[in-house]
């Protein structure tokens, strides 16, 4: 009988790319790095399962996004392959952080040091690292990941030398040239009159001052095709728009915002003086320090910063705690709502609201309006405790098994890779000969010890906490209550716009659809919410849950074909 042959089964590779916040022309590219990684799975045979990118953060902060993503799709058992093009691109904290790396790949739970899943190999690109040459590979990441601290603290070393050198002499430690200035090629001053963003800013100054507001100045720089001041910088230092740095591209155009408008307007560098962590610098003699001629005068700096902070104008701030913060989305353009508080002291009136970022921040062109937060939250709140309130709240645990299934592929793979390296003419002659047949023979030596193994997959269980989301909610703040949300895989789409398709919202249930997952949706048209669209929609164990057992919500049981309509509600789920 013919000896049982396993299917090979290709390995599942995380890839993992940073670009620090320094990047530069003279940096490392986004879209290189991510090219060599993609080769080296192609090479490898390896299936790329997920790429994560941390663009602009610095390797000194080890709570990234991304990264901390990268290192759960090993220990959550998404890949069997961690890919990174260089050690110094995980981290520039040398030991403290490589040692997490290691129990990630060798499966090992970091508070006790004992294997708890099975572990995964870790490869780099550039330094040719690779897990499975085993103590080497120890040593060798170790070591680099020390030479990569040891770097960081020799950059920040030159760094702070040169500011304090900077400081020493009472001169401008870097940073974007004021706008109504350019860099003066020669003489005493640092900077000089820009012959176009001066008279805009005089012109500002002036209209301020004769009692216009600054949000309709900068409506009218807008209007006018006026450029900001980075387009500004752009055109004025390259004669070209502002370009991508990965593609080269041309940026849309910023607009004038009151805000950019008001923060030069208040700024003494107005007045020609160097301003340093927000303070003026002065000399010996306790006089200003000036980088260039004023733009304006004492007198009228003096009615300008009258004629700004004494109008009784509302404001506009962000509120501390907001209930859908990272959990509210605009349902036609997907971007996050962000929560404002509008005061008019004046009238003693006060205005809460979600508005969609895309629209306020980003100009993206969104339609949606803005939606009362007292309204919203309201009706998020009812909607979650009538639905899941009496569900007990539910732990993910790892429960450890004895998968030797992606060890044996690898060893396979490790092999086809051995007899592509004899067919192409490595091992020659009898020391060659020798050294092909000891690595060989321990790798079918060990892959019959796998394959004589009874398989016991680890998985992931749920298990209760006992207590229900009705307990925990009525126990907790706004900032625990919102983490209670985002713990139970809701996502909250609204918009006050009527008559709309709610795309977002389509493109979000069809991905769903897509990945075949559990899912469970409600949505109140405006006529039962108050007059704005809001649909809720569960993922994941909960979603599973709702369902299944929807009898115990006093909500109809929904089905996986359709839809059911009850007093306005409109529930949908997936399987």
């Amino acid at each position: 009988m013919a000896a049982y042959m396993p299917e090979r089964r290709l390995l599942r590779a995380s890839l993992y790319v940073r670009l620090s916040k320094t990047a530069d022309a003279t940096n490392l590219s986004k879209a290189g790095m991510t090219r060599d990684l993609r080769k080296l799975c192609e090479d490898r045979g390896f299936v790329e399962v997920a790429l994560h990118v941390d663009d602009g953060k610095s390797g000194a902060i080890r709570d990234r996004k991304e990264f901390k993503e990268w290192l759960a799709d090993a220990v959550e058992g998404r890949a069997d392959v961690l890919v990174a093009w260089h050690v110094d691109r995980l981290s520039r904290e040398g030991l403290n952080v490589a040692a997490t790396i290691l129990d990630v790949v060798e499966g090992k739970d970091p508070e006790t040091g004992k294997v708890v899943r099975p572990p995964v190999r870790l490869i780099g690109y550039d330094d040719r690292l690779d897990s499975a040459d085993g103590d080497g590979f120890r040593l060798n990441f170790v070591i680099k990941a020390e030479l990569a601290r040891a770097e960081l603290a020799r950059m920040k070393s030159r760094s702070q030398a040169r500011v304090r050198r900077l400081k020493a002499e009472k001169r401008s430690t870097g940073g974007l040239t004021p706008y109504g200035y350019q860099r003066a090629p020669r003489g005493p001053m640092e900077l000089e009159h820009d012959p176009v963003s001066a008279p805009l800013i005089q012109e500002a100054v002036r209209r301020v001052i004769e009692g216009a507001s600054v949000g309709s100045i900068a409506k009218d720089f807008n209007a006018r095709g006026i450029l900001s001041p980075r387009d500004h910088s752009a055109m004025r230092d390259t004669g070209e728009p502002r370009k991508d740095k990965e593609t080269g591209k041309p940026l849309p155009p910023q607009k004038w915002t009151d805000e950019t408008l008001r923060r030069m307007l208040t700024n003494e560098v107005l007045l020609g003086r160097l301003i340093s962590n927000g303070k003026v610098e002065r000399d010996d003699e306790g006089k200003p320090v000036m980088r260039g001629e004023p733009l304006i005068s004492e007198e009228d700096w003096g009615a300008l910063q009258d004629a700004i902070t004494g109008a009784k104008k509302p404001k506009t701030r962000k509120a501390p705690d907001a209930l859908l913060s990272g959990v509210a989305f605009c349902a036609f353009c997907g971007e996050v709502l962000h929560f404002h508080w509008a005061v008019k002291p004046t009238r003693g009136q006060e205005y809460r609201y979600y508005r969609c970022s895309g629209r306020a921040k980003k100009n993206n062109g969104c339609k949606s309006d803005a939606v009362r937060a007292e309204a919203l939250d309201a009706l998020v709140i009812e909607t979650v405790l009538s639905m899941v309130g009496d569900f007990d709240i539910m732990k993910k645990v790892y429960i450890p098994g004895d998968d030797s299934a992606a060890e044996l592929a690898d060893v396979e793979n490790r092999m086809q890779d051995f007899r592509d390296d004899r067919a192409a003419g490595l091992y020659k002659g009898e020391r060659g000969t020798a050294e092909f047949r000891e690595m060989y023979a321990k790798l079918e030596e060990r892959r019959e010890q796998l394959e004589g193994r009874d398989s016991k997959p680890g998985g992931w269980e749920y298990i209760s906490t006992g207590v229900t989301y009705r307990q925990r909610w009525e126990s907790g703040d706004t900032t625990e209550r919102r983490k209670t949300l985002l713990d139970s895989e809701l996502r909250v789409y609204a918009t006050a716009t009527q008559n709309e398709p709610l795309t977002a919202v389509d493109e979000y249930w069809a991905k769903l659809e897509a990945e075949e997952g559990s899912r469970a949706m409600v949505a109140y048209v405006p006529e039962d919410a108050g007059g704005f669209h809001l649909v809720l929609i569960w993922t994941g164990n909960l979603a599973e849950r709702l369902t299944g057992k929807r009898e115990a919500t006093g909500h109809p049981k929904l089905t996986k074909q359709g839809i059911t309509v009850k007093g306005g509600l409109q529930e949908t789920a997936g399987p």
